[in-house]
């Protein structure tokens, strides 16, 4: 063996062992760990929910202040002005066969002009009354007063007495009583002078993700009136798994062009008796009744319940199982029990 080979083999063989063992340590490590379970970081973010419409929030955005805005539907009073912006909508007749909404806001949101803004009637209170809002209207019928007078229920901001007309104003382009507007600023100023918290205690309904399915159906046909000032229609729209409003045979759209639509429409029916020779009407709000939930396309019979004037109106299928709505808007028409509603 050279001198030259001798080198090489003494410079080789510690380059081999100690490839060698680098191998058997990787190769212990890797079988060494084979029984030990796999850990990955699945912890993602926790998502929130509002109590009003399931729509996702942010968690300091929980606790809300909620505003029941009495808004006219009177043909002088259209098109409306931030209806398309409520999270929850009640239509109800008023007087003979006119309706007028009651629309729920969330006051985070910027809205610069509701209205008009008409007057109360002891239902809409009532339907106000299960969210704890600050119930906004201009005046009422005598027996809206007086209810308001003794009730804990709602904050009762009227624009005919005192300060309050402060939170509204006249638009010159309307004529009286079609004109009185508020706005989400001016109801949140509102809001510190009667030192409501930014809290709402009131049940939640249930919601879920909206899913279009096979079965739809395409239009529910609601008449307040034999005029067709007063004929509803909600044409449902597979695209957007929404259904647009349609009132006097068109597009019922918002002062800024924006469609009216909901992601539910509830069709709450109520025994209506009439009261007097205006048109004003009891409507029975407390105890059991039929309801039809439209919602993913489909009906789904079954019954509403509101055990007492505190309550929150629930709406059960025919198996007595609490009906999920879809995150959204909801529209819910209040109608007599006696009338049929095409659908």
């Amino acid at each position: 063996m050279t001198k030259l080979v001798r080198i090489q083999l003494a410079i080789a063989v510690p380059l081999i062992l100690a490839g060698g063992f680098f191998v058997f340590f990787i190769y212990h490590q890797l079988f060494k760990n084979l029984d030990k379970p796999l850990t990955t970081n699945n912890s993602a973010a926790e998502i929130f929910y509002s109590k009003l419409d399931g729509t996702t929030v942010e968690q300091e955005d929980l606790d809300i202040v909620i505003a029941g805005v009495m808004i006219e539907n009177h043909v002088d009073a259209r098109p409306q002005s931030g209806l398309t912006q409520a999270r929850v909508v009640y239509e109800v007749l008023a007087e003979s066969d006119i309706t007028r909404f009651l629309a729920i806001y969330d006051l985070r949101e910027n809205l610069e002009k509701i209205g008009p803004v008409r007057s109360a009637r002891p239902y809409y209170i009532d339907l106000a009354g299960e969210y704890q809002a600050v119930y906004v209207h201009s005046g009422g019928s005598p027996a809206a007063l007086t209810q308001l007078k003794g009730s804990d229920l709602v904050i009762n901001l009227d624009e005919f007495f005192g300060y309050n007309t402060g939170y509204f104003w006249r638009d010159t382009k309307r004529y009286a009583p079609h004109n009185l507007y508020t706005s989400s600023e001016l109801l949140l100023l509102a809001k510190e002078q009667y030192g409501v918290e930014n809290y709402a205690d009131f049940i939640t309904w249930k919601f879920k993700d909206g899913q279009v399915n096979s079965d739809q159906t395409s239009e529910i046909k609601i008449n307040f009136s034999e005029a067709p000032s007063y004929q509803v229609v909600w044409r449902y729209l597979k695209d957007t798994n929404k259904y647009e409003r349609w009132q006097n045979n068109s597009r019922h759209i918002d002062d800024l062009g924006n469609i009216v639509e909901a992601d539910n429409v509830i069709v709450q029916y109520a025994p209506i008796k009439i009261l007097d020779e205006v048109g004003r009407k009891a409507i029975g709000l407390v105890g059991r009744g039929r309801v039809v939930v439209f919602r993913d396309g489909l009906d789904i019979e079954g019954s509403w319940q509101k055990d007492n004037l505190t309550a929150r109106t629930l709406f059960y299928d025919l198996d007595n199982n609490e009906i999920e709505l879809n995150r959204g808007k909801i529209w819910i028409e209040v109608v007599s029990d006696d009338i049929e509603v095409d659908y």
